[in-house]
């Protein structure tokens, strides 16, 4: 009698732990991601992460706290906005690149991204292999402007003074290996001038500086300089794309001047991560296109010298390929190596 009791409590005491087992797994494999990735047919239901890879007040953090806003009325959902700055961008972009291909993390970013293969070398997240391209958004253009102390009223100006002054000429950028500094390296290569590159980590310090012609020659987005063109504390001498401002229409562009390689084009666009599936890139694709097209949003980029864009995925997918492919010579030539 004994015997048998032991035996059924210990068949009971098996029960229970597989039981409770299941419950565990099931627990767990309900957290978990479908293999799947997401049921486009249900998406979205819960809120989306908006990823920036830099810090709050940048031109990225203002463009998606823009288009977030317009973008949750559109999907039901709430989109929320996280900075994750560090690194030229990179630990932004790998936190998207390492979530769920459910559509539920996108990556809010610039053409920057395209230059870091060439310039952290393996430490860089590809952009090719690990998104899945939505839209380009806007193009926010990069110039070159001087300070009137220069003395100088064109590019072919600037080449000139920096030929008889080699290495002499100072130049601000954003940061060593940032488009900023690949256009003017290209163009010091082409015009085969030397000048002197004075990077900065922190653009409003740079600016400043400008402004009080401690440096007189910036590379630079317009958005924040556009004021002190207007005002004539800055005089713009081109611009890096391959068409002219709508804003400024007067300033010609590089290629125009003869240097049509220094014609960046940055970009501001969103990816999600690689294997994201077709129906949901193609949703949110549809989404942000129609919301860059409303007038307030447009307003709001042209006040900030963006040309607002509404790239198709492919089409975008196709410019991210080529764009790494370019910059590799272009960066190797203006003497950057991979960390």
């Amino acid at each position: 009698m004994i015997a048998d009791m032991t035996n059924v409590f210990s068949r009971l005491r098996q029960t229970a732990a597989a039981t409770t087992a299941l419950c565990l797994a099931a627990g767990v494999f309900a957290w978990l991601p479908s293999a799947q990735g997401a049921d486009p047919g249900s998406y979205p239901n819960r809120p989306i992460r908006m990823i920036v890879p830099f810090g709050a007040g940048t031109q990225l953090d203002i463009v998606a706290r823009l288009v977030s806003g317009k973008l949750a009325d559109a999907m039901g959902q709430l989109v929320l906005v996280e900075n994750h700055p560090g690194a030229s961008g990179n630990i932004g972009s790998e936190v998207v690149a390492k979530a769920p291909a459910d559509g539920y993390t996108l990556l809010m970013t610039g053409s920057l991204i395209t230059l870091l293969p060439s310039t952290m070398g393996s430490r860089a997240v590809d952009p090719v292999a690990s998104f899945a391209a939505i839209t380009k958004l806007a193009e926010p253009p990069v110039i070159i402007v001087v300070h009137p102390s220069l003395n100088v009223s064109s590019l072919g100006d600037l080449v000139a003074l920096a030929k008889r002054q080699p290495g002499k000429i100072a130049y601000a950028t954003a940061g060593i290996g940032t488009v900023q500094h690949l256009v003017a390296s290209v163009i010091s290569r082409k015009a085969d001038i030397e000048m002197l590159h004075v990077p900065y980590n922190n653009t409003g310090q740079a600016l400043k500086d400008v402004l009080q012609g401690e440096v007189p020659i910036y590379f630079a987005f317009l958005g924040p300089i556009d004021a002190h063109l207007h005002s004539g504390q800055l005089k713009a001498i081109a611009v890096a794309s391959h068409r002219r401002m709508k804003a400024w229409p007067d300033i010609p562009t590089v290629g125009e001047l003869g240097y049509e390689e220094a014609a960046a084009d940055p970009w501001n666009g969103v990816l999600a991560p690689a294997g994201t599936p077709p129906e949901i890139v193609d949703r949110l694709y549809r989404e942000l296109s129609r919301i860059v097209q409303q007038p307030d949003v447009r307003d709001r980029f042209e006040q900030m010298g963006m040309e607002p864009l509404a790239t198709s995925p492919d089409q975008f997918s196709a410019e991210i390929r080529q764009a790494v492919t370019r910059w590799a010579p272009i960066a190797k030539a203006a003497g950057i190596r991979p960390d």
